[in-house]
């Protein structure tokens, strides 16, 4: 059985990131996505997916401003997206089994990408919330709804894990929030790592990682090896050269 020192896993991040010439004050806020479509459905009740998340927890000890990340599920459709709540070192362990498997909405459905991304930049504050969006009924009424005030923007990683390709449907859609969220100049890095053994070409989601500077892909065929990597194999998957300048920049 794998065991995790949290503790000394963000040392080792804070090391690698110092010989890359990150420095200590660089932040991020960190969001986890993941998929709960009905083909990662083992993964997620025999633990995997758990301890997955409990590895990259170090990235949120050491990168978010609060140490910790947000939690977003997702499978297919707007109606599907949820923002489950934040992980701590602390709760980290068993998180996906106690929390996510069989109680979220969309549980063994299908996959989209683009309303998790969206609802995320809206989390994160580039992208205007549906509150902020004048409303129908609004124009018929002498007093103006009123909407929460904007989130703050916040300087940010989402990483996204899947077990499958986008559904082709939505593969204009996702392009298209990714390409608003260029134009923007949103300060948001997307990092997607797709797992699946019998599906391991991702071709869609290596498309997005080589059109967008911001967006990076790896992809991985064995789930179970990638989580029983060394701190310093880890590293070396997920800090790609582009997103280390990007944490520079």
């Amino acid at each position: 059985m794998l065991t995790l020192d949290l503790n000394k896993s963000a040392e080792s991040l804070r090391l690698r990131l110092d010989k890359a010439g990150v420095q200590a004050d660089v932040k991020a806020e960190l969001i986890f996505d993941i998929d709960v479509s009905g083909s990662f459905e083992h993964e997620h009740e025999e633990g995997t997916t758990s301890t997955l998340l409990e590895r990259l927890v170090p990235y949120g000890m050491v990168l978010d401003p609060d140490g910790r990340m947000d939690v977003f599920t997702f499978s297919d459709g707007d109606r599907n997206v949820h923002h489950v709540g934040v992980v701590t070192p602390e709760d980290s362990a068993g998180y996906i089994r106690r929390e996510i498997v069989g109680r979220v909405p969309g549980w063994a459905g299908g996959t989209t990408y683009s309303y998790v991304l969206e609802r995320n930049l809206q989390h994160l504050g580039w992208s205007p919330r549906r509150d902020q969006q004048p409303g129908l009924f609004s124009r018929f009424w002498s007093r103006p709804a009123v909407a929460e005030a904007p989130a703050e923007k916040k300087r940010s990683i989402i990483i996204f894990v899947t077990d499958g390709e986008n559904h082709e449907s939505d593969d204009a859609r996702t392009i298209r929030v990714l390409e608003e969220s260029q134009d923007r100049r949103d300060r948001v890095y997307f990092l997607f790592l797709g797992f699946c053994d019998t599906n391991p070409d991702f071709k869609f989601i290596r498309t997005i990682a080589e059109r967008f500077s911001n967006t990076g892909a790896v992809i991985i065929q064995n789930l179970a090896g990638f989580i029983s990597l060394s701190d310093e194999e880890l590293h070396a998957q997920l800090l790609s050269p582009e997103l280390i300048s990007w944490l520079k920049s």
